[in-house]
C-alpha cells in the first residue's frame, strides 16, 4: 500500500531551509576550515577548465 503524504513538508523551500543545512553540515564535520578547502578545490578546478578551454582553443588557430 502506498504511504500518505506528509502534509507539512514543503518541498519548495525544503533546499533553503537555513536550520537543515546547518544540521547536516554540523552531522557530515564541515567545519570553516574544510569548507574553506572545498572552496579553494572549487576554485583550482575552475582555473584548470579555463586554462585546460584556452589551450584548446589556441591549438585550434
Amino acid at each position: 500500500m502506498a504511504r500518505e503524504p506528509r502534509e507539512d513538508y514543503d518541498w519548495i523551500d525544503d533546499p533553503f531551509n537555513e536550520k537543515k543545512i546547518a544540521e547536516e553540515q554540523e552531522r557530515l564535520g564541515m567545519t570553516g576550515t574544510s569548507k574553506t578547502l572545498v572552496g579553494v578545490g572549487c576554485l583550482l578546478a575552475a582555473v584548470g577548465f579555463a586554462a585546460l578551454v584556452g589551450l584548446l582553443l589556441i591549438g585550434l588557430v
